[in-house]
């Protein structure tokens, strides 16, 4: 499956051992046609509990018939909420930069933007406004501060996101990520997942954090080896 797209599999040494939670079947759903400054679709809301967080948001958009995408696989984006970046532009990572490249390619291509409200990696903005405290006074990047605090520095859950593809009719995807713990996360439930790496530029504040990500959790990105530009 995939015609033309060759599969490009990873695995990643830091979920060895690691429990994932079986797909959850009991949700409530809500959708209707939506548009924004990158096109129109669909605009879903699955809802797994009481909380806000409980949430997950899902655009939808049908292939382009001059399109990229496969039907058969379809382009993926799973993207974690960061309000700091998404909406009040902080410079210091790449989310916002990331979720407007996503945009632009599901709505050119077709395919799905699944949006996680958790930020700070699922530990919730506490922890992370803390973390990030943690870098300001003690020079500790972002996986470090969440040891210091006794946090898994990426404790989020993929099972949910698994439920919304189903639901959404999916099998096989076209991940658009850097992250091997997001690949890893939809293949241990059944997903043929190929990897679309996301390219975006480092800034001068950004590159520090970016960085990490490559060596401490294991991106399958150099950003290192792109052109770094200035911040916005």
């Amino acid at each position: 499956m995939g015609g033309s797209h060759p599969e490009q599999r990873r695995t990643c040494d830091c979920d060895e051992g690691r429990a994932y939670a079986v797909i959850p079947t009991a949700f409530e759903h809500a959708s209707c046609d939506f548009v924004s400054h990158y096109g129109s679709g669909s605009l879903h809301v699955y809802s797994f509990g009481e909380h806000e967080e409980d949430n997950i948001l899902c655009i939808e958009v049908p292939a382009a018939p001059d399109g990229e995408t496969d039907v058969a696989f379809p382009l993926v984006r799973v993207q974690s909420a960061c309000y700091t970046a998404e909406i009040f532009r902080a410079t210091d990572c790449d989310c916002h930069e990331q979720l407007h490249e996503s945009l632009v390619r599901v709505h050119r291509d077709g395919g799905l933007v699944v949006y996680m409200i958790c930020d700070g990696r699922g530990a919730g903005l506490l922890t992370k406004v803390r973390g990030l405290a943690l870098g300001d006074t003690q020079n500790l990047d972002t996986w470090d501060a969440y040891e210091a605090l006794g946090v898994e520095p990426d404790p989020r859950d993929y099972s949910r996101v698994a439920a919304v593809l189903k639901d959404r009719g999916l099998q096989s995807l076209r991940l658009l990520t850097n992250n091997p713990r997001k690949i890893v996360g939809l293949e241990e439930v059944g997903f043929d997942v190929e990897h679309v790496s996301l390219k975006i530029d480092a800034t001068t504040s950004s590159l520090p954090y970016l960085i990490t990500k490559q060596r401490k959790f294991g991106h399958l990105y150099d950003y290192t080896a792109g052109e770094q530009r200035a911040d916005d």
